[in-house]
């Protein structure tokens, strides 16, 4: 692409040096090259900050920071510190197809209704790769409020938009759920462009993400930081709460199937069945 501009690449990380360095080698690949690679260590590490400066490139950028105990904070950090024209996010352990970028920017930039950009993920562990229907396709703030089908790792947006409606919040209103809540912020300001290829690889192994059963407990929280997320959004951009019936029946429906189905496999694991 011509004329190409800069576009800033956050990357948020504690204490995983061996992941980081295979993230860090797939952007650094990328076709586009007209990059800053912003990592942002949630705690101080030594590991990290070598990791970083072993691959010697002059487009890299490593600052550390107080453990704030979750992405929020250092992904905030990386965008104040960035200068690009847009910002794309990277979560530690996630891989880029080596087109991503060039791809996504250039929908951007053909198409300035859209702020921001975004992709289908394939999952992975050590042994093999999947995809999960339910997790692809068109997003707008309706469908949002149902279903969250955009990957935070493959996200492309406007560094303009992130100055306008803000960040990351780092509520414990949302906890875990930052990325969700950020995504229905910026929905009702801007087009999200889909493009529907699997641009980046989610790694989804047991350093991610458990594989035991949930909790009754985890179960709950989780709703909780929905609902967190549905607040925080509607007091910044008061959608018309009516938009919210829909989704909070799902939400009802989905908590008690959740719930019975963990009582259910507990009752199993128990008596041996």
């Amino acid at each position: 692409m011509d004329n190409t501009p800069l576009i800033s690449v956050i990357i948020p990380t504690h204490n995983r040096p061996d992941f980081l360095k295979k993230t860090l080698q797939s952007i650094l690949s990328q076709t586009l090259t007209q990059i800053e690679i912003i990592v942002v260590s949630n705690g101080v590490n030594d590991k990290n900050r070598q990791t970083v400066e072993s691959f010697n490139d002059p487009r890299l950028f490593y600052v550390d920071q107080e453990n704030s105990g979750g992405p929020s904070s250092p992904r905030n950090h990386g965008i104040r510190l960035s200068k690009g024209k847009y910002i794309a996010f990277c979560d530690d352990d996630d891989l880029w197809v080596k087109d991503k970028l060039e791809k996504q920017v250039e929908v951007l930039e053909n198409n300035p209704e859209y702020g921001l950009s975004y992709s289908k993920m394939m999952r992975f562990d050590d042994k093999k790769e999947w995809s999960v229907a339910h997790e692809e396709g068109p997003a707008d703030l309706n469908s949002l409020l149902r279903n969250n089908t955009v990957p935070i790792s493959s996200v492309i947006v406007k560094k303009e938009l992130l100055e306008k409606y803000g960040s990351f919040s780092e509520s414990k209103l949302v906890g875990t759920a930052e990325d969700y809540e950020f995504l229905l912020r910026l929905a009702p300001a801007t087009k999200f462009f889909f493009l529907n290829e699997y641009l980046i690889h989610y790694w989804s192994g047991n350093n991610r993400i458990t594989t035991a059963l949930p909790s009754a407990k985890e179960i709950l929280i989780h709703r909780k930081y929905l609902l967190g997320s549905y607040f925080l959004a509607w007091t910044h951009t008061r959608f018309a709460l009516s938009k919210l019936i829909v989704p909070l029946g799902l939400m009802v429906q989905s908590t008690a199937k959740s719930l019975l189905y963990l009582a259910y496999m507990r009752f199993r694991k128990t008596f041996g069945w």
